[in-house]
């Protein structure tokens, strides 16, 4: 029997800080026997105030988090964190630079993505990055492209993600591998939420699998899903056909070797979205149910999204057994709509109509709302962009004890961070709003002494077209 201790250390300059959390000592005895590393095991968490036996299946969702939020679980608020970071870097990742050749595409090569943006300790590793296309005229303002229309990088083709699985070490530690789908949300500011005003369609009429032909989506969230450019080598397959492809192929490998598994999968704004409409659909198509080998658990950590679907959309992830858990500020406008007027809510009130019909829009799981004007370090006045800013929101979730505790920084995130791309903290902590930037822009001084953005090379590396077709044609897909 082996034990470990994690000592949690807060940042030297917040040490002072009236509302750091500095009294209450908190424990993580991680305990597994060797002999039984595929067990489920637990995690104890001992303090002065709380005494209380974690199940990593907990974290998980299986009974909706139920005591978990309200006070808030240590080990659940370390997941979240970390899943949220994963969405955060895929905006620090995607190239939106619209003088850059490659704007569109990752700046990044996925076999060193976390070492590159300083994430060396994340414990997953890039297994496949995701791409859509914009093939629709619903979806005008989701993408971004190139001043340079003859560039390398097709205009019509974005990098939405990164599917990534733990490594050894963290699946011994989560006592399962744990399969991440991490989606990227939109970096045109709000203006992406008129879009959300347009209509609802059924999931079948893309092709999705669908017991109910009154099962309906936002029409913009399942083009980015299903669209495909055949004539770009990046969309030559939909976001769905790579996740699904490459869920296959990953769980095959996995399954063979008798591992338990379990499928996470994240995202913020535009991604939650996705991310709710792709666990749908890799739990209706069958994916979580591999042979020989038991249901894995699919969840999703939906950071500040909007309302993916109608009604019959929510009962249906719920039948799935799909374990949704959605944090945003409640300040904030995006996890409003679309719906406004026909929601949850309203459809609560009068089920017989929600049921009839199909125009309600329905949030999906359990909400954790969380409050920006409850932390001392935050302005007290916001814009809308900055109210939806996923720093913002992690380091709500760092300082979130329940609903009616006093807000104490528990992991002593760095503060700075929220003001990484935002104008958020206020100005006496002297952090620079949108202080993270590339040096010099990007541009490297060339042989010839002459300021250019470099060529990018590898950036096919990842490419498995083969390997994806032969998954698809499994699937019967294609």
């Amino acid at each position: 029997m082996a034990a470990f201790k994690l000592n949690l250390s807060l940042n030297h300059h917040l040490q002072n800080h009236p509302f750091i959390n500095t009294k209450t000592k908190i424990d993580f005895s991680w305990q597994f026997n060797k002999t039984l590393i595929n067990q489920p095991f637990t995690i104890t968490c001992t303090s002065k105030h709380m005494e209380k036996m974690v199940s990593l299946r907990e974290i998980q969702g299986p009974d909706n988090w139920s005591g978990m939020l309200d006070p808030m679980d240590p080990v659940l608020r370390n997941d979240l964190i970390r899943y949220g970071e994963m969405a955060q870097a895929c905006y620090e990742a995607f190239d939106k630079d619209p003088y850059s050749k490659y704007c569109g595409s990752c700046k990044v090569p996925p076999k060193s993505f976390f070492q590159d943006l300083g994430m060396d300790s994340s414990g997953y590793e890039i297994t496949s990055y995701i791409y859509s296309s914009n093939t629709s005229n619903l979806i005008p303002k989701f993408f971004i492209k190139s001043l340079k229309s003859d560039g390398p990088w097709n205009s019509r083709v974005n990098w939405m993600g990164y599917v990534a699985v733990s490594n050894d070490e963290t699946a011994t530690r989560l006592g399962r591998r744990d399969i991440a789908i991490v989606w990227r949300g939109t970096v045109t500011k709000l203006e992406w939420m008129e879009d959300l005003m347009n209509f609802l369609k059924p999931v079948s009429a893309q092709n999705l699998a669908s017991r109910d032909p009154n099962i309906k989506v936002m029409a913009g969230f399942l083009h980015i899903y299903t669209d495909k450019d055949q004539s770009c080598m990046y969309s030559k397959f939909s976001a769905r056909e790579q996740i699904l492809a490459e869920v296959r192929r990953v769980t095959k490998i996995y399954g063979e070797r008798g591992e338990k598994m379990s499928i996470t999968i994240t995202g913020h704004s535009l991604g939650s979205a996705l991310a709710i409409l792709s666990a749908y659909d890799i739990a209706e198509s069958g994916l979580d149910k591999p042979e020989k080998t038991e249901r894995i658990p699919i969840s999703v950590m939906s950071f500040s999204g909007p309302r993916v679907g109608n009604t019959k959309f929510k009962k249906r992830v719920q039948e799935l057994g799909i374990k949704v858990l959605r944090v945003f500020n409640i300040h904030d406008r995006v996890p409003n709509v679309p719906g406004v007027l026909f929601n949850e809510c309203t459809s609560a009130l009068v089920p017989w109509v929600a049921d009839w019909t199909s125009f309600f829009y329905s949030h999906v799981g359990e909400e954790l709302g969380l409050d920006h004007t409850k932390s001392s370090f935050v302005k007290e006045r916001l814009d809308m962009v900055s109210m939806h800013n996923m720093e913002l929101l992690l380091h709500l979730l760092d300082g979130y004890d329940g609903k009616d505790s006093e807000f104490r920084v528990a992991r002593g995130r760095d503060i700075a961070l929220v003001n990484k791309d935002g104008d958020i903290l206020k100005h006496e902590y002297l952090i620079p709003p949108h202080w993270s930037q590339v040096e010099n822009k990007g541009l490297r001084k060339n042989s010839k002494g002459e300021w250019k953005l470099p060529e990018r090379k590898g950036i096919e590396d990842h490419l498995r077209h083969l390997q994806v077709e032969r998954h698809l044609r499994k699937l019967r897909l294609i």
